[in-house]
């Protein structure tokens, strides 16, 4: 028992450096990234603006921010293609986190509500205030989360059409990181 703790442990350690690395990663690189100019269609703004992303072999972050938010980091979508160990520890670290309180833990449909994977709901809290929630879920191998301010802002955005998007393009990923095929 005191074996798999300290592997939680580890894990969750491992995987909050990950996102903070990320984050700088982000930052780093952010005047090299490329941001395309979208013109909306009859005066309409999308919903969610892409900020930014960082796409490596075995893992994809994405930021996104709505048309109201200075924070270009307001709503942050993680794919992780290593393998499904990977993927079962990504989730439990989600699901055990001390870091975070789960709120809801279930499965996880397609649209045609076909069961596909696993979900799991976190709320990130500090100085008794909510800084973020966070919607995670496997589809096989592959492990996802969406993060942003609000929980209704965090479900619009994972069943939104750049979220489908995203998830389905990359269904080609084998299991192992292997390189997707790009159009």
């Amino acid at each position: 028992m005191q074996r798999i703790t300290l592997h939680l442990s580890v894990l969750v350690i491992t995987f909050i450096v990950g996102v903070m690395v990320s984050k700088f990663v982000h930052r780093e690189h952010r005047s090299r990234a490329v941001t395309v100019a979208t013109v909306p269609l009859s005066g309409v703004s999308p919903r969610f603006i892409p900020v930014g992303s960082l796409v490596e072999r075995e893992y994809h972050i994405y930021w996104y921010k709505t048309p109201a938010s200075s924070d270009p980091e307001e709503i942050t979508l993680y794919g992780d293609f290593r393998s499904a160990r990977t993927t079962r520890e990504h989730f439990e670290s989600n699901a055990t986190t001390t870091a975070a309180k789960l709120i809801s833990l279930g499965s996880k449909f397609d649209e045609n509500g076909q069961k596909i994977g696993k979900r799991g709901v976190t709320v990130f809290t500090g100085d008794e205030s909510v800084r973020a929630f966070r919607i995670f879920w496997t589809e096989g191998d592959v492990f996802w989360s969406v993060q942003a301010p609000t929980l209704e802002l965090a479900r619009e955005f994972e069943e939104s059409g750049t979220v489908h998007s995203i998830t389905m393009s990359n269904k080609s990923l084998d299991a192992s990181g292997g390189s997707a095929s790009r159009n």
